[in-house]
C-alpha cells in the first residue's frame, strides 16, 4: 500500500519519521516536505521518493497571502498526488498537510492525521482544520481526547 508521509519541520518531522519507523517497511512510502527544508530528508530511515512543496502560510499571514499560497500549494501537491497515487496521506501538525489533505480527500485518498505531541489541552490550527477533514484523527494525550470525541488517543509516539 502506498502512503504519502507529510513532513513539516523540526518536531513534526521527528514525530512522523518515528511513526514510520514504528509502522515498519511494510508500506511503500513517499515523502512530502517544504521546499526550503534540507535537513529532514537526511533523517529518513525507510527510503522512498521525496517531493517538495511551498508552504501555505507565512509567519505573519494576511488572508490574501494565505489564500494565494494555499492555492499554489494545492496545485503543487495535486501533481504529487497524481504522481504517487497513495492510498493514504499521513500527517502531523505541520501546516503543509492541509492543502494536500483537502485535495487528497477530493480525489478519494484516505487522510490520517496525528496531532503533534506538544498539544496536550488544545488543538493546533492545523489540528482544528484536520479534525473535520481527516478520516482518522489521532491525539497523543488523554486531556485532548476528552475535548475531541471523534479522536483516537494512541498515546505518545516518542
Amino acid at each position: 500500500m502506498k502512503v504519502l508521509v507529510v513532513l513539516g519541520e523540526g518536531g513534526h518531522t521527528t514525530e512522523m519519521l518515528r511513526l514510520v519507523e514504528l509502522l515498519g517497511p511494510i508500506y511503500d512510502y513517499s515523502y512530502l516536505m517544504p521546499e526550503h527544508d534540507r535537513i529532514s530528508e537526511g533523517k529518513i530511515k525507510i527510503a522512498g521518493p521525496v517531493y517538495r512543496s511551498g508552504l501555505p502560510r507565512t509567519k505573519h499571514p494576511t488572508l490574501w497571502t494565505t489564500l494565494k499560497l494555499s492555492l499554489l500549494c494545492a496545485v503543487q501537491q495535486l501533481w504529487v498526488l497524481f504522481r504517487v497515487r497513495p492510498k493514504a496521506v499521513l500527517s502531523s501538525g505541520a501546516g503543509i498537510a492541509v492543502p494536500i489533505s483537502v485535495v487528497g480527500r477530493l480525489v478519494g485518498v484516505k487522510i490520517i492525521h496525528v496531532e503533534t505531541a506538544s498539544r496536550v489541552y488544545t488543538l493546533s490550527l492545523t489540528g482544528r482544520i484536520m479534525y473535520r477533514l481527516a478520516h482518522l484523527f489521532f491525539v497523543q494525550w488523554e486531556p485532548l481526547k476528552q475535548k475531541c470525541p471523534k479522536a483516537i488517543c494512541a498515546g505518545r509516539l516518542l
